[in-house]
């Protein structure tokens, strides 16, 4: 099953860098176990979303509550389940703008 997890930033700038870097070798771990789709933040710059791919809602709150920025309460993240309706284009996820 597909899930968003989207994260709300609520914490300052200089917290939210120091965890910056473990966040990243988790998404790094998450792709490595085949579970990651896609992942960033918004520009506003008031959180980001990560994509994934797991058995259940169950394991997808597990992989939420895991991420460093959640376990060290830099964001705050809700869930929601996705149903893929068109194909994804792999070459527009590398395009910026």
């Amino acid at each position: 099953m597909k899930f968003a997890i989207l994260l709300e930033k609520c914490v300052g700038s200089e917290e939210f860098q120091k965890i910056v870097p473990d966040h990243v070798d988790y998404l790094a771990r998450l792709h490595t176990r085949g579970i990651l789709i896609a992942g960033g933040p918004f520009r506003d710059g008031k959180g980001g979303m990560i994509l994934i791919d797991v058995e259940d809602e169950e394991a997808a709150r597990v992989v939420a509550e895991e991420d460093p920025f959640v376990t060290r309460g830099a964001e705050r993240y809700s869930l929601r389940s996705w149903e893929v309706l068109t194909a994804v284009r792999p070459e527009l996820l590398d395009r910026d703008g």
